[in-house]
């Protein structure tokens, strides 16, 4: 009895389940494709990385002074409101001869410098240069101005994608059809970072530093709308 209950249980389920399965399948007149929004955008944003490396007998002298350039450094930072900055890569660590021996203390460190305005980049990195050196410079569009351009770039590839529906939905001699899903990716081919040479030791610059130049050059967003559609037969 119990057996014979569990039975048509099963069968209840199987024929709950048939109709959806059968919808599933019978699918028919679907096409897939997508259409490509594609915009080149000036680069508003420029990020230049300043490293230091000193090296030294004694470890406690050569972090007191690895310390005083990175806070003088970010006094003169300060002056310049429209420049964010953060450090990193800060470390002092032993350097042993062929012998493995301890022969010497090195310490390096990096400040990260970002804005919008490469004027006043340009003048921070000449005073900066006279105690440290770039390392990279790279240059993107700011994230609020990739929001904003990447909304309307959204816009026009919809209206491309809804374009090119009823463009294969007559063409394949159907009046009607409706979506059955959609996809959106944005993506944008920021430049790599420009290397500086190996860094050499401040001492050795000149005291006469001239004022970096930077050009910002350009980014290419790209929207892509992916997509199916289901045409239909009407009267």
């Amino acid at each position: 009895m119990h057996y014979s209950r569990q039975l048509i249980a099963i069968v209840l389920m199987s024929l709950l389940a048939l109709p959806g399965y059968a919808n599933e399948k019978n699918t028919y007149n679907r096409v897939s494709f997508q259409v490509t929004e594609q915009r080149e955008v000036n680069n508003n944003e420029i990020t230049v990385t300043m490293g230091i490396e000193h090296d030294s007998r004694d470890a406690t002298s050569l972090a007191d002074e690895m310390n005083q350039l990175i806070a003088s450094a970010i006094t003169t930072i300060k002056k310049f409101p429209s420049i964010k900055s953060s450090t990193s890569d800060y470390s002092i660590r032993p350097i042993y001869s062929r012998d493995r021996h301890l022969d010497h203390w090195r310490g390096a460190s990096s400040i990260v410098l970002k804005s919008q305005n490469s004027k006043d980049m340009a003048a921070v990195v000449q005073k900066l240069q006279e105690t440290m050196l770039i390392k990279t410079t790279g240059f993107s569009v700011s994230a609020d101005r990739r929001e904003k351009i990447q909304t309307e770039m959204i816009d026009s590839a919809l209206k491309k994608f809804n374009a090119r529906a009823k463009q294969v939905s007559k063409s394949m001699g159907f009046k009607k059809y409706r979506l059955v899903n959609i996809n959106i990716n944005t993506s944008g081919n920021t430049p790599r970072p420009v290397y500086a040479n190996a860094m050499a030791s401040p001492k050795a610059m000149s005291a006469e530093i001239a004022a970096p130049s930077f050009e910002s050059g350009y980014t290419t967003l790209n929207v892509i709308v992916s997509g199916t559609i289901e045409m239909e037969v009407t009267p």
